[in-house]
């Protein structure tokens, strides 16, 4: 027996790919380019503050107005919460008092069937008188 070795077919490459370049972004060229035309630090913070605090102002403002504003709405809704309930309270009286209605109605309603009953077995007794 002759060893017959057979060759193992390998993978070819496809190509050679080049490394991808890394290209400044616009955003990196902007930055560079403001940073020269940016003004000392030392004016800023005083012009910032005193804008802050214009703008602190307003917003307090602003803040305190929608503060009143939820409390008054809270108030009417406060009040209309009370109106609803006793809205609700004499509805519900009423209902109960329709419901004694009805209880005596079917009370006074047992009480003449019973009648009835009475008085028919009265009509159907009929004594024979011997004279």
């Amino acid at each position: 027996m002759a060893d017959v070795v057979s060759e193992i077919p390998t993978k070819k490459s496809r190509g050679t790919r080049k490394a991808l370049k890394e290209k400044a972004s616009t955003n990196d060229a902007n930055i560079v380019a403001n940073e020269s035309t940016i003004s000392p630090l030392s004016d800023q913070p005083k012009k910032e503050k005193a804008a802050s605090k214009k703008q602190q102002q307003p917003k307090q403002q602003s803040f305190e107005q929608d503060l009143l504003e939820m409390q008054e709405k809270m108030e009417q809704l406060r009040l209309e919460k009370e109106k609803t309930e006793e809205l609700l309270k004499a509805k519900d009286e009423i209902l109960k008092q329709k419901d004694e209605e009805i209880e005596n109605r079917g009370k006074e309603q047992e009480k003449l069937q019973v009648e009835l009953k009475k008085l028919q077995k009265l009509k159907e007794f009929k004594p024979t008188m011997v004279s």
